[in-house]
């Protein structure tokens, strides 16, 4: 049998039920499960295996794809169909401030407006990013790598001319950002108030919201905008703790957020403000370190009036599938730590391809890259841990390949390769695995709320982080159907029974789609779960990569819908 392929096989077992088989409901004793990291690592987490829902807990999860379109590559009629057969509701791109303030007072917005309407008129969700200071506007000068595009992961194509607003973007605070918002001296908002000219990116962000908040300016002046739609989530740029990005300190990004929250709002009263899209890696403290800032701000009362600036607080996470959960997990601690609760998203996910064009075909041992099976199953997990964890909104990295990290740099991020033409890496449009399991995921845990969680070995509850061999979650679907998911953590093959809930179910395989019938014997399923491969990706528990150890993506997920 070829590697990644699980078989099911259906086991005569008379009618009690198998000792180390999973139920629907998990006894209260079960409550709680502790899941440690290695002893070299000094992190402990306690994980609730059944679900328990928060008073502010979302209405369920939804699902987004990064670029579907941009200002910088426009989508054509083909790139959104294949984003809404996958079942994206979401796009996420960046506002270049530096693309539409191509001189002191100058605007030019004819470019967002086009892309965004057309994004609108495809009825797509839209989170615009603000970044990208002016190079008139920055302070100090330029930084010593300004950000070119919307993520580190992705330039902009040859077609930009040296000369072009994006190309002058900086990653420095702007001039002008402590100055008073407001024009009578304050950064009190109040009815008839004018944002101070002075504190340029005030301006900015007062202009942006204003034109494409729905009914904004943009829906009169831009022939064909879609009645009724705008942008209401405004992400405050991009991954700020990022030296990258933000050459600021986390005082000066807490100031630009404070700033934009409030001038966004004198705009649109109901637009949501995101805190920047959090990378972690590099300044695992900085959300910290911006909170004690807001902490001491003198004026509590406007700071708690305006939720501490955000509504929601996005992650990013690559490479590494139960990465999303630490990451979400630490940010919700942080948050708890202030007395904060805030909607969580991940606004950017996924695992680059080494063994398909344009990745590194060469190299199977890439470092952080995986394959095409593995890209798959790692779509899959990544989002079971963080619709556990309570994600609001999860975001895949991305719906093509475009240009990645630049021409040079072989990045095969992509659901599908590039059509042709295509500014870089020009390929036949194809969609890799992972597109099936993209499409599954937004098909049955879209709305889903978590039943419970668990991590066995030999059939046996196994919460360590480094020995667990098989991770589970069963998620129950608006309709009522469970969703069950499992998959090995470990190079090591696995075979599980689960107690069935429905006379019948239905089997997919998370690389095409393809759906099974099966039936349970004596009410249970005996399932055989494929080792998991991924050792390109260090994680905690296997630094060295290890292929006896921890893999940083698991085997090939089962994936059971029983039910409605």
């Amino acid at each position: 049998m070829r590697r990644g392929v699980w078989a099911m096989i259906i086991v005569l077992l008379g009618s009690s039920a198998r000792t180390g088989s999973i139920p629907e409901a998990l006894p209260p004793l079960l409550a709680r499960g502790r899941e440690e990291n290695a002893s070299s690592y000094p992190l402990r987490v306690y994980l609730p295996l059944v679900a328990r829902q928060e008073p502010q807990a979302p209405p369920g999860v939804d699902f987004g794809l990064v670029f579907i379109t941009s200002v910088e590559h426009p989508a054509d009629p083909a790139r959104f169909d294949r984003a809404q057969r996958l079942g994206a509701r979401w796009d996420r791109w960046p506002l270049y401030w530096s693309g539409v303030e191509t001189s002191p007072g100058v605007y030019q917005w004819a470019s967002v407006d086009r892309t965004l309407r057309d994004a609108l008129a495809q009825g797509f969700e839209v989170s615009l990013i603000l970044m990208g200071t002016p190079g008139f506007y920055a302070a100090g000068g330029f930084s010593a790598q300004p950000p070119i595009g919307g993520s580190i992961l992705r330039q902009p194509s040859g077609e930009i001319t040296p000369n072009a607003p994006i190309r002058i973007a900086a990653a420095n605070p702007p001039v002008g950002l402590y100055a008073p918002i407001f024009t009578d001296g304050t950064d009190r908002p109040g009815p008839g108030k004018t944002i101070n000219p002075a504190n340029r990116w005030a301006v900015f962000v007062d202009q942006a919201v204003a034109r494409y908040r729905p009914g904004g300016a943009a829906s009169r002046e831009v022939p064909g905008w879609p009645i009724g739609r705008g942008v209401r989530a405004w992400e405050i740029w991009n991954e700020p703790d990022l030296s990258f990005f933000w050459s600021g300190s986390a005082a000066d990004y807490a100031r630009l957020l404070k700033v934009a929250a409030i001038a966004a709002r004198q705009a649109d009263p109901q637009a949501r403000i995101l805190f920047g899209g959090l990378a972690i890696f590099e300044k695992p403290g900085w959300l910290q370190e911006v909170l004690s800032t807001l902490q001491n701000d003198p004026a509590p009362d406007l700071r708690d009036a305006f939720g501490w600036y955000f509504d929601v607080l996005p992650i990013h996470s690559y490479s590494y599938a139960w990465q999303t959960f630490r990451y979400l997990n630490q940010a919700k601690g942080t948050l708890q730590s202030f007395g904060l609760t805030k909607e969580l998203w991940v606004n950017e996910s996924g695992l680059p391809v080494w063994d398909d064009y344009p990745g590194p075909t060469w190299d199977p041992n890439s470092g952080y890259r995986g394959t095409r099976e593995e890209q798959a199953a790692y779509v899959v997990q990544s989002a079971a841990y963080a619709i556990w964890l309570g994600a609001r909104l999860i975001f895949h990295f991305m719906l093509h390949d475009d240009c990645g990290n630049g021409p040079d740099a072989h990045d095969a991020f992509g659901l599908y390769r590039n059509p042709d033409p295509a500014p870089c890496y020009p390929s036949d449009a194809g969609a890799r695995p992972a597109a099936a399991a993209y499409r599954l995921v937004t098909t049955h845990l879209r709305g889903a709320m978590p039943l419970w969680r668990l991590r066995t070995t030999h059939g046996q509850t196994d919460w360590n982080a480094c020995t667990g061999q098989v991770e589970w979650f069963a998620f129950r679907r608006p309709d009522g159907a469970r969703v069950l998911l499992a998959w090995t953590r470990l190079n090591v093959p696995a075979t599980i029974t689960v107690t069935a809930i429905a006379p019948q179910g239905i089997l997919y395989d998370v690389r095409t789609g393809m759906a099974t019938e099966v039936r349970p014997t004596n009410g249970i399923y005996t399932f055989s779960l494929p080792p998991a491969t991924h050792y390109n990706t260090p994680t905690l528990c296997n630094p060295a990569r290890q292929k006896q150890g921890e893999a940083a993506v698991g085997g090939l997920p089962l994936f059971l819908v029983e039910g409605p």
